[in-house]
């Protein structure tokens, strides 16, 4: 009974408000909440099996979309870090800006994200009259095929060096050409348009050589024609050994001028291989002049100089010499041709096809399940915000009312 008066007393002389109990506001404002959540739960339930429902329709309405993935992997050649199928691609139009100088996967990336590769695409499955079903108000350019196959083609390099291109499309079969058609793209680019040093120095060789094998013909042919007219049928043994001398060096001045002009494509001429080799080919143009001149080697002396020979002698002498040089040349360039093409053959694989592209049997969107349940999870934080929000109009409502009542 004391601490009743005293409380009471205590009530009496302290003006201030006893202090809230912050547990009892909680549990208030909890219990308040609760109340209006129930007090109009009927409303949240129609808005959530409605979101639900209208999901669900719209999900099954949607058109189902098939990812088909092609995977490829870089490799690298023997005489390279990467082939040398794409050393020369900042030189190639609409694609050299892309080219970056990092790993090789980057540069198979830009390749294969380039128009020039788009468009191969396009052109070989015809995909502007299947990208454009629909009627248009103008006829779609190649340029309008090329940006609608870049949004539904995904073209990446992960971490462990692999590339995948992924194609998401309505028909699974179409996914999977396309995806395929870009490693054949892909492919006839590099073979078309990516020069390496060994297909430039085997194009350097292959022309030399037809040039070489002209001369042959013609040579062998004025022979043949000066033996029928003046009817030669054979010379002095030392004839033909000073002959055979003379075509033999000439043919390896020639040979060493080809193989100093592929060097010369690719490096400068301070470079030590260049100038080694200019020295041999200034030493064997030495020995040429000496010998045919006689002069003071003493290997000439064992010849007779072309000079002393008889005038009909010294016109075949001259021809028969063009004819084994020509000959000797050529069959030094056919060497060094094959050894050209192994070279190349070496660099010819950029890539690796690792898996191609099947058609999927399942689809990859719409994901209804996921769908429908982000619809009422949506549904249902938008039905209790509306609830909440039609309580405090009824509040405000009835403040007005009891304002105007006071």
């Amino acid at each position: 009974m004391d601490i009743e008066q005293r409380e009471l007393s205590k009530q009496v002389t302290d003006p201030r408000p006893p202090t809230p109990d912050p547990y009892m506001e909680d549990e208030i404002n909890l219990l308040d909440y609760w109340r209006v959540i129930r007090k109009r739960w009927k409303i949240i339930t129609v808005i959530f099996f409605t979101a639900v429902v209208m999901a669900a329709v719209v999900s099954l309405l949607m058109t189902p979309i098939y990812q088909a993935k092609a995977t490829l992997m870089p490799v690298e050649s023997s005489g390279s870090q990467m082939s040398a199928a794409l050393r020369s691609l900042g030189s190639i139009p609409f694609v050299g800006s892309m080219v970056p100088g990092g790993a090789s996967g980057d540069k198979l990336v830009a390749v294969l994200k380039s128009r020039t590769v788009a468009e191969d695409v396009i052109k070989a499955l015809d995909l502007i009259t299947i990208l454009f079903e629909e009627p248009q108000d103008e006829p779609p350019t190649l340029q309008d095929a090329v940006r609608s196959l870049s949004e539904i083609t995904a073209i990446t390099d992960d971490k462990k060096g692999l590339i995948s291109i992924a194609v998401e499309y309505k028909d699974p079969e179409l996914a999977a050409d396309i995806a395929n058609q870009y490693t054949v793209a892909l492919q006839r680019f590099l073979s078309e348009n990516a020069l390496s040093t060994a297909k430039r120095n085997r194009i350097f060789i292959e022309n030399q050589l037809r040039k070489v094998k002209e001369e042959l013909q013609e040579a062998e042919e004025a022979m043949k024609r000066f033996q029928t007219d003046k009817k030669i049928v054979a010379m002095d043994a030392q004839t033909e050994a000073s002959i055979k001398a003379l075509a033999e060096l000439k043919a390896q001045v020639t040979a060493k001028e080809v193989e100093l002009g592929v060097l010369r494509q690719f490096a400068t001429p301070a470079n030590p291989d260049v100038v080694r080799m200019e020295d041999q080919l200034r030493e064997l143009k030495k020995q040429l002049a000496m010998l045919e001149t006689k002069g003071a080697n003493p290997e000439a002396d064992a010849f007779p100089s072309l000079s002393e020979a008889p005038e009909l002698g010294l016109q075949y002498i001259r021809l028969k010499r063009d004819a084994l040089t020509q000959q000797t040349v050529f069959e030094l360039l056919t060497q060094q041709l094959e050894v050209a093409k192994i070279d190349e053959a070496k660099e010819d694989i950029a890539f690796q096809v690792i898996d191609t592209a099947v058609p999927p049997e399942k689809r990859i969107k719409p994901k209804r399940t996921l769908i429908v349940m982000l619809a009422g999870v949506v549904s249902a934080f938008a039905g209790i915000f509306l609830v909440f929000f039609l309580e405090y109009l009824e509040n405000m409502k009835k403040r007005e009312e009891e304002e105007k009542a006071a």
